[in-house]
């Protein structure tokens, strides 16, 4: 029930964000950044379509096939921030533009955006739209999420050569790429966990530190050492980012000559970290869980 009202407060935040930049920054510079509201931003300027109607409207085909692909609870995630985003732009409409600088609209709004999209991809949903799609690359296909955002919405984006000139669609990709690498980073941010290998003389009372203390799991993998060829063992263990630091001043204070080798690992499944952590030893696990 917490992971549900937090994905539910993600997507509230990230869609508000989302809506500020769209409207401060976006619309009155007519940078089509992609999506179903770089869509309305080039309808508004051939027909003079209101841009919240035409994101609203524009999502009904979509959640039917988020229901049918996706599932019924990414579907009702879906729908809340495929209501809520239009809404929020609705809102937000009155704000001032912010910059009439084309290329600092195109940066920092796809930044801003793309730090609003970021928290509502992490809440395990999107604003609807092509985001849709992106989550269906994202399930079905091996492509990182970021990359099949930038393949779809860098087609919208040539769709505005209809609606404006290529000054404003080069603009256009500039912001595409801004919100692509802001999406990327804070994915990775919310994921990123460290992969330690760590090679000691003490490394049965680390391990029993690492196990007991830290509640994490711990491999230990024969090794020969390549200038002395004496054999030793290597432990390898994952933690989230934020256990690093403890975790290696704890293990420097066992052994101060440990070798420690710190590697990302941006995502990382199972339990412990997707899963919830089971305490019973397991005969058939490869890593026991303490």
């Amino acid at each position: 029930m917490k992971q549900k009202i937090k994905d539910f407060a993600l997507v509230t935040i990230g869609a508000f964000i989302s809506a500020v930049a769209f409207n401060s920054m976006f619309v009155e510079n007519h940078i089509a950044s992609g999506g179903v509201g770089g869509l309305a931003i080039s309808m508004n300027a051939l027909f003079g379509w209101n841009t919240a109607n035409f994101v609203l409207y524009a999502n009904i085909p979509l959640l039917l096939l988020c229901f049918f692909c996706l599932g019924k609870e990414v579907f009702i995630k879906t729908v809340y921030g495929a209501w809520i985003y239009p809404i929020f732009i609705k809102l937000t409409a009155g704000l001032p533009t912010l910059t009439h600088n084309t290329l600092l609209a195109a940066i920092f709004g796809g930044a801003v955006l793309g730090f609003g999209l970021g928290l509502v991809f992490i809440g395990h949903s999107s604003t609807g739209g092509t985001g849709i799609i992106v989550q269906l690359f994202e399930k079905y296909t091996p492509i990182p999420l970021g990359t099949s955002m930038a393949f779809v919405d860098g087609i919208v984006v040539g769709l505005g050569f209809i609606a404006f000139d290529a000054d404003t669609v080069m603009y256009s990709i500039i912001a595409l790429l801004s919100i692509t690498y802001v999406v990327n980073l804070v994915m990775a941010g919310a994921d990123s966990s460290r992969n330690i290998m760590i090679i000691s003389r003490h490394h049965a009372k680390i391990k029993e530190y690492i196990t007991k203390v830290a509640d994490r799991g711990v491999t230990e993998l024969p090794m020969v050492g390549g200038f002395t060829g004496q054999e030793n063992r290597m432990l390898m263990t994952t933690v989230s980012r934020l256990e690093y630091q403890k975790l290696e001043t704890n293990i420097l204070a066992i052994d101060e000559t440990a070798f420690i080798v710190v590697m990302p690992a941006t995502q990382v499944r199972g339990r412990g970290f997707s899963l919830q952590k089971m305490h019973p030893n397991l005969e058939k696990d490869i890593l026991i869980p303490m």
